[in-house]
């Protein structure tokens, strides 16, 4: 049986090794108006450090429900006037990670978008 979206537990769970995440990120576009780098550690929970915003605590994500190495990630950061979603994955050596920014004042902004690709240092 498939494990990704199965309807029960599988014979065997590893807990999500986080290890493929780890390191210090540098966005491939050095000219990027958005996020420049990042830092990816785990303690008893992944955290993780944009530059400029500080930390947060992620959810980490395998590719199963059997559990195993790290792919992704979601993170979340709150500013009080805007709310940041990260969610982010690897794609083979590239750590790719998508913004979705929403602002909560009156500037009457609109909500918006951004990818960028990583590298690891």
């Amino acid at each position: 049986m498939n494990s990704r979206l199965s309807d029960r537990a599988p014979d065997h769970v590893q807990p999500i090794d986080p290890a493929p995440l780890l390191g210090d990120w540098i966005n491939y576009d050095a000219d990027s108006r958005n996020i420049t780098s990042l830092t990816i550690s785990s303690r008893e929970d992944l955290i993780v450090n944009i530059t400029g915003w500080g930390e947060v605590t992620a959810s980490p994500f395998a590719l199963t429900t059997a559990g195993g190495e790290a792919v992704a990630f979601r993170a979340a950061y709150d500013f009080g006037f805007a709310k940041i979603a990260i969610l982010a994955y690897l794609n083979k050596r590239l750590l790719v990670v998508d913004a979705y920014t929403t602002f909560h004042d009156d500037s009457e902004r609109s909500n918006y978008f951004v990818r960028d690709h990583f590298y690891l240092r």
